[in-house]
């Protein structure tokens, strides 16, 4: 029952059997992670008031789509029972890549959001007192 915590389950070259309510459960997970990624990436498109929000959403929908989509590939090797590419190792590689990924992203969002904000404050304050080029305003 416990077999999937030794190192030799997850390192044989022998897809898993994906089917039954376990596998279900997978394939809905990874499915889920693409139309949550489609949907976000549609929502942040369409919200144009504050560019870091939509920096932030762009990432989070492009790590859902390309991990959901990867995630469905992985599924459709270890259910047609290819040895390489439907391998178990993949799996544990898939959840390593996503959590670095995540913590890339919450890196940027308690990092370099807050800097690019300061930076942009900054700029801005000195530009109002820099002479700039007046736009003409055409009359039809």
């Amino acid at each position: 029952m416990f077999s999937f915590f030794r190192p030799m389950y997850w390192l044989t070259m022998n897809p898993p059997q994906v089917g039954g309510f376990l596998g279900n459960v997978v394939f809905f997970v990874f499915v889920l992670c693409v139309v949550l990624g489609i949907i976000g990436h549609v929502v942040t498109d369409r919200r144009k008031k504050d560019r870091y929000v939509r920096q932030i959403g762009k990432r989070v929908s492009t790590l859902l789509v390309t991990m959901g989509i990867l995630g469905v590939l992985l599924f459709f090797f270890s259910f047609e029972g290819i040895r390489l590419f439907g391998a178990r190792f993949w799996y544990p590689v898939w959840l390593i890549v996503t959590i670095v990924w995540a913590l890339l992203i919450i890196r940027f969002v308690r990092k370099d959001i807050p800097q690019a904000q300061q930076q942009t404050q900054v700029r801005q304050a000195v530009a109002k007192y820099l002479p700039h080029r007046k736009v003409k305003k055409r009359h039809r």
